[in-house]
């Protein structure tokens, strides 16, 4: 081969999107997350991550709060102020690569609210997820955690949070050298949570019917038990399509920015739960490119009849990672599913979390065991 020939070559690679492949260079995917609670650690966190590690996912958005300087969220200001780009450059320096970890829609815990002018629970009550009686924000944490809901979520069919959340990420990718994006919470909260009154308008235009009367008897009378079935799986299937299109757009307009980024995203195991309980489509996602990779959650004791599945539904496993929970499994579980992982063609695995990894060095010897 020429050297001209081959630099045509690899230019058409990039054209043709590839250079994520080129960039996980078909090895091996070691990463870790690495949550906001444990970012005082700074660059401390190297020696505890021993080398075994080469993607980490690092919090700097959470709660609706910047872990950096931003011009745009809340800011959590107990580091300095310089800590990230530091950090980042010697990850760098050690060849890891490191995403920027952003919790979306998930916009508050349990806990007592902010009194920050800046944050949206106070400046815009209103892009808040709503069910049938209302918004989130009348629920008590008590009554959130008795659904299985983790916190208080912004609406994804609301065009100004997704322009928020947007700038937000963008200033992220602009001021700071990440090798990734890695988007978290980008989901509903629970199936209810889905009345919001931009999603409903948007729906009415293109089908004029508004979703919060399909439950009525009067509309059963009218278009019969088929009908409303129908008009449901169109509303369904339209905020499943809603919430892709913003994904797929975050990651046209970061790629704009850095072409080379990776974007990635934190999903479900089970693509049928993902997309009928929060409407989540990540199988769809990475058929059509939206994203680059996806990190499965599979944070439970058993996982191979998750992976078998999803190896007969999807086409190219290299674009998944497999999420382990350190957090909630034994060290001789997590070895067991990491001997599985390298036997079949996903890219890699990911631990969570780092509080673990520092707290039981268990988890860290598996590893240098498997390179033996």
């Amino acid at each position: 081969m020429t050297p001209l020939t081959f630099h045509l070559g690899l230019s058409k690679l990039l054209r043709m999107g590839l250079i994520i492949a080129l960039l996980l260079d078909n090895i091996d995917f070691r990463g870790i997350w690495i949550p906001r609670w444990a970012l005082t650690d700074d660059r401390k966190i190297f020696d505890y991550l021993g080398g075994e590690f080469n993607h980490i996912f690092l919090q700097v958005f959470a709660n609706g709060e910047a872990y950096y300087d931003s011009k745009l969220a809340p800011k959590r200001n107990y580091l300095k102020s310089n800590w990230l780009k530091c950090f980042l450059k010697e990850a760098h320096r050690r060849r890891i690569k490191v995403s920027a970890w952003v919790n979306l829609f998930y916009f508050w815990g349990y806990g007592e609210f902010t009194q920050n002018p800046a944050h949206p629970l106070n400046f815009a009550p209103e892009w808040f997820v709503k069910d049938l009686q209302g918004s989130i924000l009348t629920y008590s944490p008590e009554e959130l955690r008795n659904k299985g809901i983790e916190g208080y979520f912004l609406a994804p069919g609301n065009p100004m949070v997704k322009e928020y959340l947007m700038k937000i990420i963008e200033e992220i990718v602009t001021d700071y050298d990440f090798d990734g994006v890695h988007l978290d919470y980008v989901r509903y909260p629970h199936r209810i949570f889905v009345y919001d009154e931009n999603l409903r308008t948007s729906f009415y235009r293109r089908y004029y019917y508004d979703p919060i009367i399909f439950y009525a008897d009067s509309l059963k009378s009218r278009l019969g038990i088929w009908g409303v079935e129908d008009l449901i799986i169109k509303w369904e299937n339209y905020i499943c399509d809603d919430l892709s299109q913003f994904v797929a757009g975050i990651n046209k307009r970061i790629k704009k920015i850095k072409p080379e980024i990776i974007c990635s995203a934190a999903v479900k195991p089970d693509y049928r739960v993902a997309r009928d309980e929060y409407y989540q489509d990540w199988l769809n996602w990475l058929s059509n490119g939206y994203v680059d990779v996806v990190c499965l959650m599979a944070y439970d004791n058993e996982i191979e009849p998750t992976l078998s599945n999803l190896l007969k539904k999807i086409k190219d496993p290299q674009k998944i990672v497999v999420g382990l929970g350190i957090y909630c499994q034994t060290a001789q579980t997590i070895e067991e599913q990491l001997r599985l992982i390298k036997k079949l063609p996903f890219s890699g695995f990911a631990y969570f979390s780092y509080t673990q990894l520092k707290e039981n060095s268990e988890y860290l010897k598996i590893l240098m065991a498997l390179d033996k």
